[in-house]
């Protein structure tokens, strides 16, 4: 089969679940097409991803947070802010993504939580099967159990 991964960005997480399935599918005889990677201004691409990934890459603009002064945690307001000035740009990413879908040849695109791959999905209807992979799937396991907390 092939695959079209699309990715956030934005932390090593996604990241680092690509490449991980990357290697598996291939290893089982299957072949990743490319891999979109949400970009921008913000965030720059892990150099072990770049050296890690056998997919050809292509970015897009992608909504992201913007950190607050002290780089502690995000800042909602002037993300929110950002982002709604840039969606210009995201609709050019959809039309982006929905062109890659369709000239990948894609079997199924494996999307690891990136907003503007479901938003491609809504507008634009494409036909090949979507899968998303977010960082909490693990917890709907049934035989995931949380560790206990010492309250002490």
């Amino acid at each position: 089969m092939k695959f079209l991964f699309i990715v956030q960005g934005e932390g090593r997480g996604h990241l680092t679940q690509a490449l991980t399935l990357e290697e598996h599918l291939l290893r089982e005889g299957h072949e990743v097409v490319e891999v979109l990677v949400g970009k921008s201004r913000n965030r720059e691409l892990p150099t072990f991803f770049r050296q890690k990934l056998k997919a050809p890459l292509s970015r897009f603009e992608s909504p992201n947070f913007l950190p607050t002064p002290a780089n502690r945690k995000n800042n909602l307001t002037g993300s929110i802010l950002y982002n709604i000035v840039r969606l210009p740009a995201f609709s050019r990413s959809i039309l982006f993504i929905r062109q890659r879908i369709k000239a990948s040849g894609a079997d199924i695109v494996i999307n690891f939580y990136e907003l503007l791959t479901g938003l491609t999905y809504l507008f634009c209807r494409p036909e090949t099967r979507q899968i998303c992979i977010g960082h909490q799937y693990l917890f709907l396991h049934k035989d995931f159990r949380f560790p206990r907390v010492n309250r002490t």
